[in-house]
């Protein structure tokens, strides 16, 4: 079993890589296991098992896949469409300033017009009157989009977080009517239910922080965790705490266990045995606490773990745990194969696991304090190897902050607030009391966490090193955990030594990079020499408090391990272009920033300074005052020995004349940033001429409101024989400028997965 579960995931992991199904793969897979039949008594046991997972996680792998493709929405033509269906989960509400207010709900669709294979789609209402609810029936208009996100290194994936949840398009809604109330569904009184505990918390929590932990851990509902708590819990790696997952509904079916035996001891029964009581009433709070979170994908692979590990006293057969946990594992790909896609499928298996490994049959008689500990820091060793290859850094505080963590949240806050809620409804005193101690709880809970989030300097990456890192930490682990080589357990700690050695720099003098990074509509370039980073626009901040700063920006210098930013040039005043600034100063408050307003050192034509042997040249604005808006936009140009890139903001066409007439020789570049996101007023021919650039880069949003790029402008740029790179299609681009040439790459391609357009 071990085996068959073991290769069986090994064939379903390809969902992480590969870009489409292939009914070739599907073909091969078929004639395979006839031949695998036909030979069976040739060949051995444990070849049959292997070959057999190999091939049945293929074929599952990409039936998935081609399933999941015939359902996602990919038209970009449609103005609107008419959906027919239900609200299957709570609406979100956001006040997006001078959008208003916008209500965000899960839609699960039953017909649509024009017809499309639709099945659940994330819609946003904007300015809404009506009271929205989960279990409302309607009938909307709305404006559909292709799942997309921003796609760059280290920032959240957008479109892979929207696939995962089920979603085949997004929406906005432009008319809708209420539908007479139906006979519910079952989920649907699941939802009215987590709708009436989200209003009990609200009504006896004050602290709008601690409600939205509190919803976070009962019913799965996270959206009133700000953004700086959500840095806080990523940086303290205690994330997985607030969501619902393996974790908490392992600690509710433990609690479950204890209340089992509990019933046994006041009703025992010589029909029944202990272990069954425990079993049954380890599943019936993990199924109640799984409905509660809203029947999550995460919450669904930990009840089903749970109940193929309870499952075994009550069908009277001693199955070995590692079998039990084969089984579990098949269950759940089978349950839902892209879980693969999941960090916590990798960190549930792989924890428990762990514990199977250590303590199966080796149990010394200690206490159960003591059995606690030592399970929760052998899980977080062991998991150090996971964390490093998917998040690509570490905090080496986090096993600590854990083991002071988890006990607070599983021993104390989880259980106080089902006691708050168990409670209120038979005394509103006892109710206001027991909703109070969470409060305080709650704080504490946050106030360590407000302790540690500043320790930055103890996170550690594999991007130094990375091979060597990620080997010499799964050996540290393996040496850590096993007790079977005790004597050089320690000898481990030696093979962290690369995570603390800085690797060379990949770029030497005269070498610089260029990444232009996916904000959607707006700008921001990074540019590195060897020891050197200008930061040219920020992308913009929304009145939601969504900003690209701390969504792209800030990620990516953390994933390319850049510590310090020498140089913000802010292009102008626009804020798409200059919307995040105050985000970045709070990560680098030591940045030089240059600007066109009297706030910071002035941007105008004739500055120039030198970094490396790269010259950066200040070619516009001419005069600061008056301030023309677009055409007031900070121009820079950077030349090295090995090639030279033009950085236009939002300049238009009377700007652009300017620069070809007086500064023609100065303006020629191998690369265009394309001005104005590639608007109509902007790319003049007799400019574009001038520059003559090989390749030509814009920055603009998906689907955007402006139709950037304009198609004339484009075709333009193609007539030229000039390649045209835009990062709603490419994602982040990534231009280098070294001794071997210059080479421009997109992410999107080096990156495209299977949820990607």
């Amino acid at each position: 079993m071990i085996i068959f579960s073991g290769s069986f995931l090994l064939a379903m992991s390809q969902l992480l890589w590969i870009e489409h199904a292939n009914y070739n793969v599907l073909i091969f897979c078929l004639i395979g296991l006839c031949a695998v039949f036909l030979l069976r008594k040739k060949l051995s046991q444990p070849i049959k098992f292997l070959l057999s997972g190999l091939i049945l996680g293929s074929i599952l792998a990409n039936y998935s896949a081609i399933i999941a493709k015939k359902h996602q929405y990919q038209d970009t033509s449609l103005d609107t469409i008419e959906v027919v269906g239900t609200i299957v989960d709570l609406p979100v509400e956001t006040n997006m300033g001078r959008l208003g207010i916008r209500q965000k709900f899960a839609f699960a669709v039953e017909s649509s017009k024009p017809e499309f294979p639709l099945r659940k789609i994330l819609v946003s209402w904007y300015n809404n009157e009506t009271i929205l609810k989960a279990g409302q029936s309607w009938v909307l208009e709305v404006k559909p989009k292709p799942i997309h996100g921003f796609k760059n290194p280290g920032s959240f994936d957008y479109a892979k977080w929207l696939f995962r949840q089920g979603y085949d398009a997004t929406a906005t809604v432009k008319e809708g009517e209420l539908l007479e109330e139906k006979s519910l569904r079952f989920i649907n009184h699941i939802n009215r239910a987590r709708s009436n505990i989200a209003d009990l918390i609200s009504e006896n929590i004050s602290n709008l922080r601690v409600e939205g932990l509190v919803r976070a851990l009962t019913i799965g509902d996270r959206s009133l965790i700000d953004f700086e708590d959500s840095q806080m819990f990523q940086q303290t790696g205690t994330a997985h705490i607030i969501a619902i997952s393996g974790l908490h509904i392992g600690l509710v079916a433990l609690l479950g266990t204890f209340i089992g035996r509990l019933f046994f001891a006041i009703f025992p029964s010589e029909r029944i045995n202990r272990f069954k009581f425990e079993a049954v009433f380890a599943i019936l709070l993990a199924l109640i606490y799984t409905m509660l979170a809203g029947v999550s994908i995460p919450t669904l692979r930990a009840l089903i773990m749970v109940c193929v590990f309870s499952i075994s006293p009550i069908i009277k057969r001693n199955i070995s745990r590692w079998n039990t946990l084969s089984i579990a594992l098949i269950l759940v790909l089978l349950f839902d194969p892209f879980s693969v896609l999941d960090v916590g499928f990798w960190f549930s298996f792989t924890a428990v696991a762990i514990l199977i490994y250590v303590f199966t049959g080796r149990m010394p008689h200690r206490s159960k304090l003591m059995s606690f500990t030592k399970a929760q820091l052998l899980i977080l060793i062991g998991l150090i190897p996971l964390m490093l290859i998917i998040f690509n850094q570490i905090n080496l505080l986090t096993p600590i902050i854990n083991l002071i963590i988890l006990p607070l949240v599983s021993l104390l806050l989880i259980p106080t607030i089902m006691f708050s809620l168990l409670i209120t409804p038979v005394s509103s005193e006892l109710g206001e009391f027991a909703f109070s101690l969470t409060e305080f709880i709650s704080e504490i809970f946050l106030g360590i966490l407000e302790i540690f989030k500043d320790f930055d300097y103890l996170v550690v990456s594999a991007t130094n090193n990375g091979f060597f890192v990620i080997i010499g930490a799964l050996v540290f682990s393996i040496l850590l955990i096993s007790s079977s080589v005790l004597r050089w357990r320690w000898f481990g700690l030696f093979l962290l030594l690369p995570v603390f050695i800085k690797p060379e720099n990949s770029i030497e003098d005269n070498e610089f990079t260029v990444n232009v990074l996916d904000v959607g509509q707006g700008l921001s370039i990074v540019v590195r020499t060897k020891d050197k980073v200008l930061l040219y626009d920020t992308g913009a901040k929304y009145e939601s408090g969504f900003s690209m700063a701390n969504a792209v920006v800030i990620p990516f210098m953390n994933f390319s391990r850049v510590n310090k930013i020498d140089k913000i040039i802010l292009s102008h005043l626009d804020n798409d272009h200059a919307g995040g600034v105050e985000d970045i100063l709070k990560v680098f408050p030591k940045a030089e920033t240059l600007s066109v307003d009297g706030n910071h050192k002035l941007c105008q034509s004739g500055g120039n300074w030198k970094w490396n042997n790269i010259i950066f040249t200040i070619l516009s604005p001419f005069e600061i005052n008056p301030y023309f808006g677009n055409n007031s936009s900070c121009v820079i140009h950077i030349q090295s020995e090995y090639g030279s890139v033009l950085l236009t903001a939002d300049i238009e066409e009377p700007v652009e004349y300017r620069l070809t007439h007086h500064l023609e020789t100065a303006i020629a570049s191998d690369v265009l940033i394309v001005p104005h996101h590639g608007s109509r007023t902007s790319s003049g021919l007799e400019f574009i001429q001038a520059v003559n650039p090989k390749f030509a880069i814009n920055s603009s949003g998906f689907m955007n409101q402006f139709n950037h790029p304009h198609p004339q402008i484009k075709q333009i740029y193609l007539e030229k024989s000039i390649e045209f790179y835009d990062t709603q299609e490419k994602g982040m681009i990534e231009i280098k400028f070294l001794s071997e040439g210059t080479s421009i790459e997109s992410y999107r391609d080096k990156k495209r997965n299977i949820w990607d357009l």
